[in-house]
This record gives structure tokens, sequence and C-alpha cells, in this order.
């Protein structure tokens, strides 16, 4: 199955010589492949230079959603899940809270602990949380609430991590504000993941951020 990165590099190549498709090239990938993919395509025809920019409609776009999701992910140090989770959780009609409830659930996080799964979820949708110290269950848990593999989400937390030469000033006009459109307590989420560092660490902690040699 082609890469993903390597269809968008094609597409835009093509996109910069004349006004391509970007049908053929979701047609190559499914799952969550396709939903990384069309979040890229979009947020690089958002800013593409077609036609005079509007930054009041832009404001009111869809596609400042999915500019801002792409700036995290190619700024940021979880990969691409800041674009591909979202429209992972959009596709299995789950809101945040509720994928934050069952992760927990699963596992087995209880009392505060649940506040903590809430702050290290959100971190790996706004791109702070390195994704090389989540570990494989919460990547298997997380898998088995959206519909897809560990596999793929590890991957995904790879792909781009740290900013990509050629993709990352695709993300620079994406540096705006934007408020979650879902009703979500910041306040309750980082809280568990932003506690103070006389707080022994325990298994919640080590299950999100593994200590790297």
């Amino acid at each position: 199955m082609a890469d993903v990165e390597q269809l968008l590099r094609q597409f835009v190549d093509e996109d910069r010589r004349a006004p391509a498709d970007p049908l053929p090239y979701l047609e190559q990938v499914d799952g969550a492949d396709r939903a990384e993919l069309e979040a890229l395509i979009q947020a690089y025809l958002a800013r593409a230079p077609r036609r005079p920019f509007d930054p009041d409609a832009f404001q009111r776009s869809p596609a400042r959603g999915v500019a801002e999701e792409l700036g995290k992910a190619l700024g940021g140090v979880s990969g691409t899940w800041p674009a591909l989770l979202p429209r992972l959780r959009h596709r299995a009609q789950l809101r945040r809270a509720e994928v934050v409830s069952r992760l927990a659930e699963m596992l087995g996080a209880t009392g505060v602990q649940r506040d903590k799964v809430a702050g290290y979820y959100h971190q790996m949708e706004q791109g702070t949380l390195p994704s090389a110290g989540v570990s494989d269950r919460v990547l298997d848990a997380l898998g088995d609430v959206l519909g897809v593999s560990a596999t793929r989400l590890r991957q995904a937390g790879r792909d781009f991590a740290g900013g990509r030469p050629g993709l990352a000033e695709a993300a620079a006009f994406a540096r705006v504000g934007s408020p979650d459109p879902q009703h979500v307590d910041l306040e309750a989420l980082t809280r568990g993941a932003n506690r103070s560092g006389d707080e022994p660490r325990d298994e919640i902690d080590a299950l999100f951020s593994a200590e790297q040699p």
C-alpha cells in the first residue's frame, strides 16, 4: 500500500503544475491512512495560492481547524496524531470525553487517574506528548476505541515528528488559536498531566510517558 507521505508529496507536485484531483490519491489508501491523507491534502489546499486569501472566510471555514491540526502535527512531538486522532473520533462518532472515558476504563484508571488519562490524551491531540513514550498498551486500547490498529497509531506518532523539511512550511500559516468546538473542561484535562513534580509517578504516568534512555 502506498505511503501517506509519498502520496502527499505526489499530490502537491501535481497540483503545483495544474489543479490536481485528490480522489485518485485517496483511493490508494483506506481507513486511518485515508483519514490522515485527507487531512493533509485539505490543509495544503487551504493554503495553496489558488485565489486571494480571505481571512474572514478562513475564520469561518472548516479549513481553519484542519490547518491548525496540521500545524500541531508538523511542529509537535506527537507525529500526525493531532491530525489523525480527531478524524478517527469523528468517524467513530465519539466525543473526546467518551474516548477518554473508554480509554481510562480499559487501562484500569480510577479516581484522579482518570484525570491523568484525560490530560495525556489531550496532549496527544495537541501534539505535545512525545509519541515514543506512549506504551503499546495505551495504543492497543486506544486503537480498540477508535477502530484502528495500534501499529497504525504508532506509525502515525512517528510520521513528521519534530517537523519535516518541505512540509513544515505548509503549517506556518496555521499558528493561530482556535477553541475546541466540543465542550471540554480544559482545566480538568490538563490537571492530571501537569501535576507537581513532587508527586510520585504512578502506572498511568508510566503508560503515557515512559522515560527514554
